[in-house]
């Protein structure tokens, strides 16, 4: 999975990320075969509800109000005991996310999730809790560093304090961190100006209403397709709705056949043709690219994906990533104005950055600073081997052992693997089909 959408080179279709199955175990999966249980709550992506020995609670964005806890009674719990409440009641935008009724409703939505976390550890005592807060992101892009931000955080760090243990281990961790935008680069709108990506204007709407009622009365899959139409036209098709994310509208007129190049938000792009050159001729075009208004370069850095993911290579992995500099976004297109090739903040005012946070204390943890910072993706084999499981040899990322207190008995102990195994939890991922594109347009990440 290399971003919530991706590129399916052998059928010419972006792929949201309910479409792409989890296959891999997650690591609580692997404690819970082995009979640990495990408390997991909030995790993006991970909906329908996974069976684990334990509670299992979607999170946003994509959690499916109707089937989001295992064991499904759960739910009933935790909207009775706790008025739980799966998403907010309105997503905020740029203009709204400090409108006190949005804060108070994203405030107690914080709330509730510690309330049930403290129950799941007086009722239940799991060995293990994973306790995601997401939606704090979601208020962080949209309204930066104001203060009522602040006040979110200081209700976690409050709520935190009343959590934690002294003899439990604990690790607090962000999947990124997070930078002030001042200039949009919209990269697929450059690859159009370069002459890089062919992108058909937009049919009349009553041609395109025959052709997606022909397709979907074929196949039988109105439903599923409308969500990706254009509103006015999915409108005239099924009647009136929800505002749908038009993504799908431009990917669809795509010229794969003319075009070298395509580009998804915050970075993933593919090469199209078979010029075994264009790559880095490509790559070191980005890197010259330079705000017109300051003269910063936009991009940090221009990297392949081999540098990345190392080899070999999916078919699906993009080509090259972008690493872009403080100050700057890097979008697709532009949904007002596709060819806008830079532009003024457009949905957040904050945009992901590469460095987050690592915390972890306890009496395994280390108590001191500047030790060598983990990447994400050694927090999971990190874990299990703080809980003397042994880690599948082919598991992203190493056992960060800078965070182990030198003495402890698990810094000492030797690292044990095991053979790589999938889990039957990936026919339910793959079965899942739930409306991805319209909350990541909320979240900001498409246009």
């Amino acid at each position: 999975m290399y971003w919530w959408r991706q590129l399916n080179r052998d059928t010419e279709e972006f792929l949201g990320a309910d479409q792409l199955p989890l296959t891999d175990e997650c690591y609580w999966e692997r404690l819970s075969d082995a009979g640990y249980d495990v408390a997991v709550m909030g995790v993006p992506l991970n909906s329908p509800p996974q069976e684990v020995n334990g509670h299992f609670i979607a999170g946003g964005p994509f959690a499916n109000p109707d089937n989001y806890t295992y064991p499904a009674g759960l739910a009933d719990t935790l909207e009775d005991r706790f008025d739980y409440q799966l998403h907010p009641k309105e997503y905020p935008n740029v203009d709204t996310a400090t409108d006190p009724d949005i804060v108070a409703d994203f405030d107690g939505m914080i709330r509730q999730r510690f309330d049930v976390a403290e129950w799941l550890l007086k009722e239940h005592d799991p060995d293990v809790l994973n306790f995601t807060l997401f939606y704090i992101n979601v208020m962080q892009h949209k309204a930066w560093d104001a203060p009522a931000v602040k006040q979110l955080w200081e209700t976690i760090d409050d709520r935190l304090g009343n959590l934690i243990d002294d003899g439990d281990d604990v690790i607090i961790h962000s999947d990124h961190g997070l930078h002030e935008v001042d200039q949009v680069f919209y990269l697929n709108a450059w690859l159009e100006q370069k002459g890089y990506l062919e992108v058909a204007d937009a049919d009349d709407a009553r041609s395109l209403v025959d052709v997606a009622k022909r397709i979907t009365d074929a196949l039988g899959i109105s439903d599923q397709v409308s969500r990706f139409l254009p509103k006015s036209i999915r409108e005239f098709v099924i009647g009136s709705g929800p505002s749908l994310l038009d993504a799908g509208d431009y990917e669809d007129r795509i010229d794969f056949s003319t075009s070298r190049a395509v580009a998804l938000p915050q970075g993933p792009v593919y090469i199209l043709d078979d010029d075994s050159e264009f790559r880095d001729q490509l790559a070191a075009e980005l890197r010259t690219v330079t705000d017109p208004e300051s003269g910063r370069r936009i991009l940090d850095e221009v990297v392949t994906a081999e540098d990345v993911y190392g080899s070999p290579l999916r078919d699906d992995a993009p080509d090259l990533l972008v690493r872009w500099n403080n100050g700057f976004e890097v979008k697709n297109q532009h949904s007002g104005a596709e060819d806008t090739v830079f532009g003024p903040p457009h949905g957040v005012l904050a945009d992901n950055a590469p460095e987050g946070i690592v915390i972890a204390a306890g009496p395994s943890f280390a108590d001191e600073e500047g030790i060598k910072t983990p990447y994400l993706y050694d927090l999971a084999p990190t874990i299990l081997h703080l809980l003397g499981e042994p880690v599948p040899e082919d598991m992203s990322g190493s056992v960060a052992a800078d965070l182990y207190d030198a003495e402890s008995d698990v810094a000492q102990r030797e690292v044990s693997f095991v053979d790589p195994s999938e889990t039957a939890s990936s026919a339910a991922h793959e079965a899942a089909s739930q409306d991805v594109n319209d909350r990541l347009q909320d979240l900001g990440y498409l246009e």
